[in-house]
């Protein structure tokens, strides 16, 4: 808040973008142009008064609106119009910050003449403002406030329509103010006079001339869009780090003392306010400095808060206490030239991820600024980087001779991506390429803005040999930001974060060679994709596996089983055997032949083909043969039988013949 004012030399810088810009400060003047941006013309009151006035603004009952006569107001930024705030105009910022602009007219550059023209105003006087140097012809005021009552002055030009120097951007603002709501004034003062006659005093004609003062007012109000707000962090939110302690830094040394608080220093016991940061996903400690670095992810929006605890004019609650306008002080560890600091100075210097340290970039009066004691006040943190914060605020005494001490409170700390992730992207196409995918192309590295990471990229070639191909490694070292490759060839890159102590590795191939398109579809490596090709596997145009072909295999013949003519020979044959040899047993012979004949008969069709088809045809076969089998086995059984039986009485019959009528044993008479 307050006037900004370059670190070291006499340029003003630009506004940092919620202090801490993506990667850079945005240079002096810089004013950003695209499609998206419009331009307002704003319109003003005008207030007139009479010669001898200072401009009493806040005492005027009447006005009216202004035309473009001394200049015109406009603003310029990607924005859209809202409703009035206390009945003056809005404006919601959808991104980036907000050009202000004061473009004079020369409307008033004549003189001698019967119209109004410009003249000297030597006063320093405007309202309730006291500037450092005179109106002249004519001084722009430059006013912030945060509820639109209490103004703070930011930036003051004087003699603007004789200064060829002067510039119409007279303004940039700033995410502080824009986050937070903020209302602006701009306060054109100037005197004019104009001829209404002549008249003659001793024999001389004198003119008779008219003057007046006049002031033009133009109000608005500029505040971060619903989406970037509702995309932001509560205060309340956590985790959240306090940071930063008060010092007594001396008096008139360039805040360079770190001196603690005694007991009788005017400061001890009661600080000014606190600074904290949250918004982030964890916090880490550099190993060697001990600062904090907080670490986030997507989505997370880092914030610096500051909470004005004390009335700056009754500081502690003590009337002989309060910030006193340091209108000669300077910062000596930023290297700040001497200037008016008013009533607290922040002071914010950015280094980014090469070690280079940019120009401190200065909020004077920031303690006026925040009049609003008890509220938060943020700033939205976008990028990674090391930061450096300073409070310096001077504070009078007057409980008997007037002393003056100046006051300290500084820290540091850093912000760092938590994630481990490099995305190439295709150079021709611009598409993401995924690990493991193909481009005959060629790619670029994009690390998301993590530029932290450690990268180190490996390139492999196909070379064949006598064993097949192989990878031959043509290089590996490290990588950076924006880094191309085009040569044919496997990429593999290992990423690694150093405050997480995550790694990732991705696999990117570069070529039309078909064996590398097989590779990227089915991330094999070089030995089992030879081997596969080995197995008769063929690659596809999609670099996809083909399976090999399938050997075809001849088929036997199922063979039916029949009884054929010669099996009904045999049958026939068997069936007379049986006959013959069982034709001494009557009823052995008969069963013989019925079981015979109904075992063929039931096992032999008419035409001589099995009764049954299929499973029944080869079941009858079966249950035929061993039909046949049984009666052929029981009839030798029986015709066995009957032979012993014929053989034993024949035995009897020859022993008795032997023996005659002497053996006594039978016989006949």
């Amino acid at each position: 808040m307050g006037r900004l004012i370059s670190g070291k030399g006499h340029s003003i810088c630009a506004i940092f973008s919620a202090i801490f810009i993506s990667l850079t400060v945005i240079g002096a003047c810089a004013i950003s142009v695209n499609a998206d941006e419009k331009t307002e013309s704003l319109n003003g009151k005008l207030y007139e008064f009479e010669k001898g006035s200072k401009y009493e603004i806040s005492l005027a009952t009447s006005s009216k609106s202004t035309a473009p006569d001394f200049g015109s107001l406009k603003i310029t930024g990607n924005m859209n119009s809202i409703s009035a705030m206390n009945g003056v105009n809005a404006y919601e910022v959808l991104d980036g910050n907000v050009n202000i602009d004061y473009s004079l007219e020369n409307k008033y550059s004549g003189e001698n003449t019967d119209s109004w023209y410009l003249i000297d105003d030597k006063s320093k006087k405007i309202d309730t403002e006291t500037i450092e140097e005179d109106i002249m012809k004519g001084a722009i005021i430059f006013q912030i406030s945060l509820d639109g009552n209490s103004w703070v002055t930011d930036k003051v030009f004087t003699n603007v329509a004789a200064d060829p120097e002067y510039e119409s951007n007279i303004y940039i603002s700033n995410d502080i103010q824009q986050v937070n709501g903020c209302y602006y004034r701009v306060i054109v003062a100037y005197s004019l006079e104009r001829v209404t006659g002549s008249s003659k005093y001793v024999f001389v004609n004198v003119d008779n001339k008219e003057n007046k003062k006049c002031a033009e007012v133009y109000q608005f109000y500029l505040i971060n869009s619903s989406e970037n707000i509702s995309n932001g962090v509560s205060a309340s939110a956590t985790p959240r780090k306090e940071l930063g302690e008060v010092v007594n830094a001396g008096k008139d040394t360039g805040f360079s003392e770190n001196n603690a608080l005694k007991n009788k220093d005017p400061h001890y016991g009661w600080t000014i306010g606190t600074f904290f940061v949250n918004g982030y996903t964890r916090e880490v400690k550099d190993n060697i400095s001990g600062t904090p670095i907080f670490l986030k992810n997507v989505g997370d929006r880092v914030t610096l808060w500051f909470n004005l605890k004390q009335d700056i004019n009754n500081l502690n609650g003590k009337s002989n206490l309060r910030i006193n306008e340091d209108k000669n002080g300077y910062d000596q560890y930023f290297q700040t030239d001497k200037t008016n600091m008013r009533h607290g100075t922040l002071i914010i210097r950015y280094t980014d991820f090469e070690g280079v340290k940019h120009d401190p970039v200065i909020y004077t009066d920031y303690l006026a600024a925040n009049a609003r004691t008890g509220a938060d006040t943020k700033v939205e943190l976008f990028e990674e980087g090391d930061y450096e914060v300073a409070l310096d605020y001077e504070i009078a005494d007057t409980s008997g001779i007037d002393s003056y001490t100046d006051y300290r409170v500084f820290f540091t700390f850093s912000i760092r991506n938590g994630n481990c992730m490099v995305y190439p992207f295709d150079i021709n196409s611009g598409a993401e390429l995924a690990d493991n995918a193909i481009t005959e192309n060629g790619f670029k590295l994009d690390m998301a803005k993590s530029r932290y990471l450690t990268i180190d990229v490996s390139r492999t070639v196909l070379v064949n040999g006598t064993n097949g191909r192989t990878e031959d490694v043509r290089f590996n070292r490290p990588a950076k930001d924006g880094d191309q490759y085009k040569d044919e060839g496997i990429y593999r890159f290992h990423v690694h974060n150093l405050y997480t102590g995550e790694e990732t590795t991705k696999t990117i191939y570069v070529g039309s060679d078909m064996f590398l398109r097989a590779m990227s579809a089915t991330h094999l490596s070089v030995k089992e994709l030879e081997d596969r090709l080995a197995e008769g596997y063929t690659i596809g145009n999609d670099g996809r596996l083909i399976d090999p072909p399938i050997e075809e295999t001849e088929t036997v013949p199922v063979v039916e089983t029949t009884i054929t003519e010669e099996k009904q020979e045999k049958v026939a044959e068997t069936k007379q055997n049986l006959t013959e040899a069982a034709a001494s047993d009557a009823g052995t012979e008969g069963a013989a032949d019925t079981v015979a004949d109904e075992e063929v008969v039931a096992d032999i069709g008419t035409n001589g083909e099995p009764a049954a088809a299929g499973n029944q045809k080869l079941f009858a076969a079966a249950a035929a043969a061993a039909a046949v089998a049984f009666v052929f086995i029981f009839a030798v059984f029986v015709i066995s039988r009957k032979s012993r039986k014929k053989g034993q009485s024949s035995k009897m019959n020859t022993e008795a013949s032997l023996e005659g009528p002497e053996s006594g044993k039978g016989g006949t008479e």
